[in-house]
């Protein structure tokens, strides 16, 4: 394979170019694609701990990027049949090679699969002098060259191994610019706000010391490199509280630990060294408050909110974080690891868990009561005009001297009665429980309920429809098939109905 041939390899890049070229297109800031390809290193890791470094130029109007690293390098046979194609991943994989797009994400995405990239790679298997070279963009009819090897350690810090790899791209400055749009310039303060984006996102990793991750830069080519060493950057937490929580779906279970709590603006702002004070993350207001979710030790997504909790962003939150770290093969992410894939199940279990009361803070729990009690002041009036002649009865209490209220119950004209549990959040499986235990109040009472309704903001998810289809085939104590159902808002109010931004409007008025 290697012997007496200087002809160049040529190489599996399918599918058609115009694949790639759709890449380019991804909604995907700079630090988020350099991220792809520090990914890729950190997967290539020989050892236990890693060595990476990100090279930055400024040229003109470009920024010419490196990364390396001293990792097992690439096969020739995963490069000739594996890695460059969509979808393609090396014969062994690392924990971040999830999907097998990441490489093509980064360089697509920064080059526009216009300018140029290189890959220099070296495996264990390669003997000592030889090196193979692949020349971007995608194309049909790519190929891989013999290199001599000379360019392998040059400007090198520390990842100067005999083996691994180096990516070396051009963008254009004005992508350059995404990782922080405030700076025109690209000096100290731009490789800082690059210093806190990575700190952020590799701090899973970063914070066993052994792992050592480095950005060396300079504004002109002739000027000499000055250097950074990144720093894990932890949430700042006045308090915090911590959680495992058990994910089942069918016969697998998950844990996840989940952490918290508040932000303390004195430790976001006084920590020293670089990049402190932090400019773009915890910065205790609407764009940053949420939780973190670290996957496989890196971040994917930073201040989630709404994509986890059925309220829109609001000033009542500003200082509210957390972090979900992931380790489990049972979630996955999406193909730019931007973020957790909303349709895996565990995902979606994970979620319903993270919206009972015990993983909320306070004011949660105190929007979704003012939340709750709009929605339900609406049924109240509307429910009659959709049943002429029925009536409506708020807090109605069953199981007396419990303290348990019904949220309303709607009694229509020939006598029959359906019971509504209205929540301003996602349905959840214990909401279900909740609606048992009112039906069984009632038969208790002396009554005979024809309907159980929750109502919630959006859409319920799989476990709950899951969990009323089961109490559906169950008997009460008077032997009779309960009889449950859910609605969202929406439906039963139509145009009426609060958005979730509406309804925390008028918290705020109150």
């Amino acid at each position: 394979m290697y012997k007496n041939s200087t002809k160049p390899i040529i190489l599996d890049t399918s599918p058609e170019e115009s694949m790639y070229q759709g890449l380019s297109h991804q909604n995907l800031d700079f630090h988020q694609a350099l991220a792809e390809l520090i990914d890729n290193a950190i997967s290539a890791q020989n050892h236990d701990f890693f060595s990476i470094e990100v090279h930055l130029t400024r040229v003109n109007e470009f920024v010419d990027i490196m990364v390396a690293d001293n990792g097992t390098g690439i096969s020739l046979n995963d490069l000739q049949y594996r890695v460059m194609r969509l979808g393609g991943k090396g014969e062994k994989t690392g924990r971040l090679n999830e999907h097998g797009y990441g490489l093509k994400n980064s360089l697509c995405r920064l080059t526009e699969n216009k300018l140029g990239w290189e890959i220099l790679t070296r495996s264990a298997e390669a003997p000592q002098d030889i090196w193979f070279s692949v020349p971007g963009p995608f194309r049909s009819g790519m190929v891989a060259m013999f290199d001599d090897g000379s360019r392998w350690n040059r400007d090198i810090l520390k990842s100067n191994g005999e083996t691994g790899t180096r990516v070396f791209v051009r963008t254009t400055f004005e992508y350059f610019r995404t990782l922080y749009k405030r700076l025109n310039h690209f000096d100290e303060r731009m490789i800082e706000r690059l210093h806190e984006h990575l700190g952020v996102i590799y701090r899973g990793y970063l914070l066993d010391r052994r792992n050592t991750l480095w950005i060396r830069w300079r504004s002109d080519p002739k000027d000499a490199w000055s250097d950074f060493s990144v720093q894990p950057i932890e949430i700042p937490y006045a308090e915090s509280k911590t959680k495992d929580i058990k994910v089942k779906f069918g016969s697998k279970e998950s844990n996840v630990k989940y952490e918290w709590g508040y932000i303390d603006e004195e430790k976001r702002d006084h920590h020293t060294g670089s990049p402190y004070p932090l400019k773009i993350y915890y910065q205790a207001n609407m764009r940053t408050q949420g939780i973190d979710i670290r996957f496989r030790g890196r971040v994917v997504n930073a201040h989630a909110f709404t994509e986890i909790w059925d309220l829109e962003r609001d000033n009542h939150f500003n200082y509210f974080t957390g972090e979900l770290i992931i380790d489990s093969d049972n979630f996955s992410s999406v193909n730019n690891k931007t973020t957790l894939d909303e349709q895996n199940p565990f995902w979606q279990a994970l979620r319903v868990s993270l919206n009972d009361s015990e993983f909320e803070p306070d004011e949660f729990k105190h929007i979704r009561r003012q939340d709750e009690e709009a929605i339900k002041e609406m049924l109240r009036k509307q429910l009659p005009n959709i049943v002429n002649g029925s009536k409506v009865t708020p807090d109605l209490v069953t199981w007396a001297g419990m303290g348990v209220k019904i949220d309303l119950l709607h009694t229509m004209p020939n006598g029959e009665t359906h019971i509504y549990e209205i929540k301003a959040r996602e349905l959840s499986p214990q909401d279900v429980y909740q609606l048992v235990m009112y039906w069984d109040g009632r038969v208790r009472d002396g009554f005979l309920p024809t309907l159980g309704r929750l109502v919630g903001v959006s859409d319920p998810p799989t476990s709950v429809t899951q969990m009323l289809e089961y109490w559906n085939r169950r008997k009460d104590a008077n032997g009779n098939n309960y009889k449950f159902d859910t609605k969202t808002s929406r439906e039963l109010l139509g145009d009426i109905a609060p958005s979730k931004h509406a309804l925390s409007s008028r918290m705020k008025r109150k």
